[in-house]
């Protein structure tokens, strides 16, 4: 019998790998979306607003599972209303399982930041709303970030690898890809887990980084630590000006080195920088 499931953000970068990962695996997958466009062959569409209680409910009756993807929304009453609706939509759509994928690392605790804060909340209410739920969160920086338009050009152009973190931290880059196969393995596990994090397989400093891009590009390729303010300045044309501004606010205070032990929960991902970057058209 196909199960069914809904995924949220399905067309965008991050839940493109997702309903590839759960279409491969046999799941029937609803893209879920304000303004359905294009999918995969095989994969159904559903209007579904953030904003729309009513219009969740609809989507989410008879699935067996949703993947929640909170858009990158900075508006903090907007916020509120997505956590609100997908909670009230999945208890009254009587759904089993949910997968809240978090697209980033979460402090244990609102921070003050409305889009850390909504993904908080919802990761904390989430098991009220469904019998199994999990949380899966990348603990790190995504290889995606670095093929944005804006850096895709500096490297190709100048030779130049830049990112807001300091040459010396050691980074374990993790492919969205990898995130989805997670998201995957937890909608088929007979009795999910709570948390999965992960990231990629092996931490890199930033000459590192830049070696591994300079064998994809076949060009060299030199690590450059910037700020947050010129990182928003490159994401703004991509992102547009409100989400670039809280992107960027993640890096504006140095990272801290990570603890030795690794966390509960932790998977490292297999896909490698150099093979992924291989995998770019830059």
């Amino acid at each position: 019998m196909n199960r069914t499931v809904v995924v949220h953000g399905a067309t965008g970068t991050q839940g493109a790998p997702v309903v590839s990962r759960l279409h491969r695996g046999g799941w029937r997958v609803v893209a879920a979306s304000r303004h359905p466009g294009p999918t995969p062959r095989g994969v159904v569409t559903a209007v579904a607003d953030l904003g729309d209680r009513d219009s969740l409910v609809a989507a989410y009756r008879g699935a067996d599972a949703v993947v929640v993807q909170l858009p990158l929304v900075f508006d903090a009453g907007l916020i509120d209303a997505h956590v609100a609706n997908v909670l009230a939509a999945l208890k009254q759509a009587g759904v089993e399982r949910a997968v809240l994928n978090a697209n980033a690392a979460l402090p244990p605790d609102e921070m003050g930041i409305p889009f850390v804060d909504g993904r908080v909340r919802l990761a904390r209410q989430l098991p009220d709303a469904v019998p199994f739920a999990t949380l899966v969160a990348p603990q790190f920086a995504y290889m995606e970030n670095l093929a944005i338009p804006s850096s895709a050009s500096r490297l190709r152009d100048r030779g130049e690898l830049a990112y807001p973190i300091p040459p010396d931290y050691p980074m374990p880059w993790v492919a969205m890809d990898d995130v989805a196969m997670v998201v995957a393995e937890v909608l088929d596990a007979p009795a999910p887990p709570a948390t999965r994090l992960v990231c990629g397989p092996t931490p890199l400093a930033g000459d590192d980084a830049a070696a591994a891009l300079a064998a994809a590009l076949g060009r060299e390729v030199r690590w450059i630590s910037i700020d947050h303010v010129e990182f928003e300045a490159m994401l703004a044309p991509h992102l547009g000006p409100d989400a670039a501004r809280g992107v960027s606010s993640f890096y504006a205070a140095p990272p801290t080195v990570p603890d030795a032990a690794e966390p509960p929960g932790l998977v490292r991902g297999p896909t490698t920088l150099d093979a992924w970057a291989a995998s770019q058209t830059w």
